[in-house]
């Protein structure tokens, strides 16, 4: 996930007008913004002492503002008090500077200088769970991390223009700290840590981030030009880490440097955060200590952070018209590294990020040209998912060769420029000489995914060996679709792709040899809904419904409350209580408690009984079933109200399971329920041949 991605930007104050000149010598507009910073900071207190100085090229009316932490203490604009004072709100401190407009008497010919020297107090920091960090963070310091997002007011800020800037950071000497950007200098001077740096590419906001770090570094060659600066930021405990999370960085760098282009920044960090982050900046990403020790991040989410280099911080969203940057980074990581894996391993993950799709209540579901960033389980599988799905389908449209020149195109026309999902189709357009805009607004601008059926099929003779007559089926108004379906004989499949562009629609296939049945997109590379029995029940159904009621079958208050701190955990939404006992209702079901009040419970509520293969084995026992109603279930059920506490931080990562068993924290087994692929079969009798 992109750090612009996860921005809170709701205090921010949009220029009330603006006329921004280019910088010369460039061939495109750059911003007319500069910071020059001096930041100190305390962590142990949180005290923070600033100053900026800006140069404002152009002219216009600009709304400046800072946090309502800090507290301003000079105001310079070209070495004079800035005229008509500060206006204090409920949000901060903001001040009006009107630079007068092009062609007017009163316009400064030339740039103007403001300098702000100010002070404030950062929280300390919290203790917050995944989705306390995904709901936007405020400036918070302490000696074990300090993270101060940008838009949050911790330093001036102009509204949501680009910037570049220049920011010097002193921090007590057993800190470290960094900013995005290129490292000009670093040292210890008279008991303090003093590092300097510098991004002299369009900037949105800056994230500062400190901790009592290990840095270790290697540099990657560059053919033809300055090596790219490795480094990890790491806290004592996961120091032994640093080499091996160097070596995965730079084969990730060389990996899209090679596909894309030339990797766009002169550094890329690793640093660990106490809090569980998962965030992208431009040259660094920001991930939690407990993330980084998992072994399987290097070959997987490290080299996702690393890909947002290009996509959202390299080109960077026009996020009003929809962000395409995490589709397109899912797609060419996440799902990259399962087709390295091989076949399986990616047919896979296509299939779970369609049992995803399926578990999307209708009412909840929006359409991908309306995600901007990650909030909750129904955004992610939207803007993440659905959007690889996009990249899937158009990368078999156009072929691997014009798909890929497509990107790299892209990034040519649009690095360090804002862009579009238009801007994205222009690109695809012009290496593939297709016509692309029917496809992108079918799967930009409608919400859920076309439902398909095998509705006939009749097998007969022909001169050549036998003729399928076929007929499939869509729900309405129907998509334009690219259809894959198998031809099944013995223990092969001839593979057909059949243009799909009505509710109903017959073909014809030719088989050499007697056909035994015909699979639908049997390899799952068709955005669609799953069949019933294609989609077994898994824990986000659940998770991710509003309209999910949550039975605690206990009087115990101990395990009460530890089943209703879990719900609260595992859900999206607030929990809901149901009634504990009489029949289940017409709504998903989450029911927590201990063993035998579980089990009387489903008994008394006519719901399925307890998995055999799960039994009572460790010290708790997850599982998903459907109700009598078709309504999903999922039951948690634990020996004791200590053993449900221990799932807290665990269970809401498992969304995609169907089962687990819990020895404590660790999940000792998990999967989901088998699933059929629905097929039609070809039995002798019902055949036509020979006629």
């Amino acid at each position: 996930m992109t750090a612009a991605s996860r921005r809170a930007p709701g205090w921010l104050l949009v220029a009330v007008a603006a006329v921004l000149a280019a910088l010369p010598g460039s061939g495109a507009a750059q911003p007319a913004v500069h910071h020059d910073l001096s930041i100190s900071l305390e962590p142990a207190t949180g005290d923070l002492v600033g100053e900026d100085t800006l140069t404002l090229r152009g002219a216009g009316t600009f709304e400046l503002a800072l946090g309502r932490a800090f507290t301003p203490s000079q105001v310079l604009l070209d070495g004079a008090p800035l005229p008509g004072g500060p206006t204090p709100d409920g949000q901060g401190t903001r001040w009006t500077l009107d630079l007068g407009h092009p062609g007017h008497p009163g316009a400064s010919p030339g740039p103007r200088r403001l300098v702000i020297r100010y002070r404030g107090k950062v929280e300390a920091l919290r203790s917050l769970d995944h989705r306390g960090v995904l709901g936007g963070l405020p400036p918070m310091a302490s000696p074990q991390g300090s993270f101060l997002p940008g838009g949050t007011g911790w330093y001036p800020d102009l509204g949501p223009g680009a910037f570049t800037y220049r920011l010097r950071l002193d921090l007590p000497a057993d800190q470290r700290g960094l900013v995005p950007g290129r490292l000009l200098d670093e040292r210890l001077e008279q008991g303090r840590y003093r590092a300097t740096f510098a991004f002299d590419q369009p900037a949105r906001d800056i994230d500062l981030i400190a901790g009592p770090y290990q840095i270790q570094e290697r540099l990657l060659p560059r053919p033809g030009g300055t090596p790219i600066r490795l480094r990890t930021y790491f806290h004592p405990a996961i120091a032994g880490l640093a080499a091996d999370y160097l070596s995965s960085s730079g084969q990730s760098i060389e990996l899209y440097s090679r596909w894309i282009g030339e990797y766009p920044f002169t550094e890329f960090s690793v640093v660990s955060s106490p809090l569980p982050t998962g965030f992208g900046m431009p040259t660094l990403t920001y991930l939690g200590v407990d993330v980084l020790r998992l072994p399987f991040i290097r070959t997987t989410s490290l080299g996702h952070e690393v890909l947002h280099n290009w996509w959202g911080n390299g080109v960077s969203v026009a996020y009003e018209q929809g962000n395409w940057s995490e589709g397109l980074t899912a797609f060419m990581a996440d799902y990259t590294y399962k087709e390295q894996e091989g076949a399986d391993a990616a047919r896979q993950m296509r299939l779970s990020w369609l049992r995803d799709v399926a578990a999307i209540p209708p009412a909840q579901d929006v359409p991908l040209r309306r995600f901007t960033s990650r909030t909750h389980g129904t955004s992610q599988i939207v803007g993440y998912h659905k959007g690889a799905y996009l990249f899937l389908m158009l990368q078999d449209r156009l072929g691997r060769d014009a798909f890929d020149e497509g990107l790299r195109r892209f990034w040519r026309e649009h690095r360090f420029r804002q862009a579009s999902w238009a801007d994205l189709r222009r690109a695809f357009e012009a290496t593939s000489g297709q016509e692309l805009g029917a496809f992108f607004d079918e799967w930009l601008s409608r919400p859920g995914a076309p439902r398909l059926r095998i509705e006939r099929a009749e097998l007969e003779g022909a001169a050549a060996g036998y003729r399928i007559r076929l007929t499939l089926a869509q729900d309405g108004p129907a998509y334009t679709l690219r259809v894959p379906v198998a031809v099944v004989a013995g223990s092969r499949q001839a593979q057909h792709v059949l243009d799909l562009s009505r509710s109903r629609q017959e073909f014809v296939l030719e088989a050499a040899t007697r056909p035994d049945a015909l699979l639908l997109d049997p390899d799952f590379r068709l955005l669609r809904q799953l069949a019933p029995g294609e989609a077994p029940p898994i824990l986000r159904q659940v998770m991710i419904d509003a309209a999910t009621l949550t039975v605690l079958p206990t009087q115990d208050a101990a395990v009460r409350d530890a089943a209703l701190q879990l719900a609260a955990r595992v859900l999206d939404h607030p929990p809901r209580l149901g009634p504990g006992g009489g029949q289940a209702g017409a709504a998903p079901l989450l029911l927590i408690g201990l063993t035998g009040e579980v089990d009387a419970a489903l008994r008394q509520m006519g719901l399925p009984p307890r998995p055999e293969r799960l039994g009572v084995r460790g010290t708790a026992q997850v599982w998903t079933d459907s109700q009598p109603n078709g309504k999903a279930l999922a039951v948690v059920s634990a020996a004791s109200a200590e053993a449900l506490l221990a799932l807290l931080r665990p269970l809401p990562h498992y969304g995609r399971q169907s089962y687990l068993v819990f020895d404590g924290a660790s999940a000792v087994e998990q999967g989901s329920w088998p699933s059929r692929s629905p097929a039609w079969e070809f039995p002798l009798e019902n055949s036509r041949e020979g006629s």
